[in-house]
């Protein structure tokens, strides 16, 4: 135990420490900021990460294949964030790196292993998975503190299914995502002092589709804990969805900027920034509450949840499509 408070403290002083720094270094040199706001919280995270993973590995007897992957896979992806942030990518291009990035994870072995697909069918899985939730956390950065406090809740879950899995690198991997994401938090949160950046949200992304990769949720009697990962995540994937409805319903190509987002909407009815961000918070807890519950229900429970969840999910649509957002 004493271990993980170690790796859990490191993350979290040296996420602020670089963040700080990194901040200072930003605004001196007048590079990598937006309105006078550093977008170094991607940088300063990631090298929080490199440091805290260093000790996991030299204590802990972690899979170094599975880490060693997912470490590169999401580095290389801050990387090109940064990049991103410095002169803006064309989707071309960040689709490219991304698709890149998960070719090295499956190669790897990082993939899912659902019976009776195969190699192949798990492998296409997979790709659109890493994809899909990359992007949804990136299209999510659009307010103080949001994206941030998301992570650390949905990698607050991982880090309980780790425990109750007895998966080590989960377990890790999820704490070092929870000490830098709290860490940065007290920067990001509203007003911002520092943004994340495309490289922290791109970060955060990938390393969270990798963790629920790796983690173990079903046995042969409860196959419905397969959903367990897409429920954790649930918010940033029906965000992204509906975002991706309301675009098509006006017209729109899905990957044009508009102010279609969930969090847009919910803000145009009146709620302050941080109301907004506690509702989307609370809806984020819910989402993965359930998800860590379907490891362990019985699949009459487990059925109730799932459809529970689809109905909500149903429900909320009509109404956000008729909020409408000035601008």
């Amino acid at each position: 135990m004493l271990n993980y408070l170690i790796i859990f403290t490191s993350a979290l002083i040296f996420s602020m420490l670089f963040t700080f720094l990194l901040a200072k270094f930003s605004l001196k040199n007048k590079i990598l900021k937006t309105n006078d706001i550093p977008l170094v919280g991607g940088v300063g995270i990631g090298l929080a990460f490199i440091f805290a993973l260093s000790l996991g590995i030299f204590t802990l007897d972690l899979s170094l294949t599975k880490i060693s992957a997912i470490a590169v896979a999401s580095l290389a992806m801050l990387f090109f964030g940064v990049i991103d942030d410095l002169r803006e990518l064309s989707i071309v291009h960040k689709l490219l790196v991304q698709s890149i990035c998960a070719v090295y994870l499956i190669s790897c072995g990082i993939k899912t292993e659902i019976m009776y697909l195969g190699f192949w069918g798990n492998a296409v899985i997979t790709f659109f998975w890493l994809l899909g939730v990359t992007n949804a956390f990136n299209l999510l950065d659009i307010l103080d503190g949001l994206t941030t406090g998301l992570v650390l809740i949905i990698s607050s879950a991982f880090l309980l299914i780790g425990f109750l899995s007895a998966d080590l690198n989960v377990q890790i991997l999820s704490l070092i995502l929870c000490a830098s994401s709290s860490g940065f938090l007290f920067f990001n949160f509203p007003p911002a002092k520092v943004y994340l950046g495309n490289s922290g949200s791109h970060f955060f992304g990938l390393l969270l589709a990798a963790i629920a990769l790796i983690a173990h949720y079903a046995s042969e009697g409860n196959v419905f804990a397969l959903v367990s990962p897409v429920m954790i995540l649930g918010l940033p994937i029906m965000d992204t969805a509906l975002l991706i409805i309301f675009r098509v319903i006006k017209k729109k190509l899905p990957f044009n900027k508009s102010k279609d987002h969930v969090v847009l909407k919910i803000k145009a009815l009146g709620f302050s920034p941080v109301r907004v961000l506690l509702i989307m918070y609370l809806l984020c807890f819910i989402f993965s509450a359930c998800g860590v519950v379907l490891t362990r229900a019985s699949n009459l429970m487990a059925i109730g949840i799932i459809i529970a969840v689809c109905l909500f999910s149903i429900g909320v649509l009509p109404k956000l499509i008729k909020i409408e957002v000035d601008g």
